[in-house]
């Protein structure tokens, strides 16, 4: 046999590659070396368009990933102004007019808390 096209191609199982003899007037290896020349090529595609969904995907969990860290600070900050509005409170309430003064005309008896307080339950 004439060899007309001789291609390496690389078998996969013994990580080696072989060389392909194509004769001239062998169409069954013609065919099957235009196979596996497209099966390869299809094979790099399809590895090379894993690799960027998984860029994309690390990419994505790297913005996430931030994200949270920035939604947990300011979780914290907001937990510590509410520890400290809560102290202000509690601190403001013993001083407070509103929930010790006592109204003597009729009309604003609804401006009192014990009053209100009713109403709105």
């Amino acid at each position: 046999c004439t060899p007309v096209l001789v291609s390496p191609i690389k078998n996969i199982r013994k990580n080696r590659f072989v060389c392909v003899c194509v004769c001239q007037g062998s169409d069954d290896g013609d065919r099957r070396l235009k196979r596996r020349e497209k099966n390869r090529v299809a094979a790099q595609k399809s590895r090379k368009r894993q690799t960027q969904r998984a860029d994309l995907l690390h990419e994505a969990c790297e913005l996430l990933e931030q994200r949270n860290r920035k939604l947990k600070r300011e979780v914290d900050s907001l937990s510590e102004e509410q520890q400290r509005l809560t102290e202000a409170l509690r601190a403001h309430e013993p001083f407070c007019p509103i929930m010790h003064c006592s109204f003597t005309s009729s009309t604003s008896s609804s401006l009192q808390p014990n009053s209100m307080a009713a109403r709105s339950v």
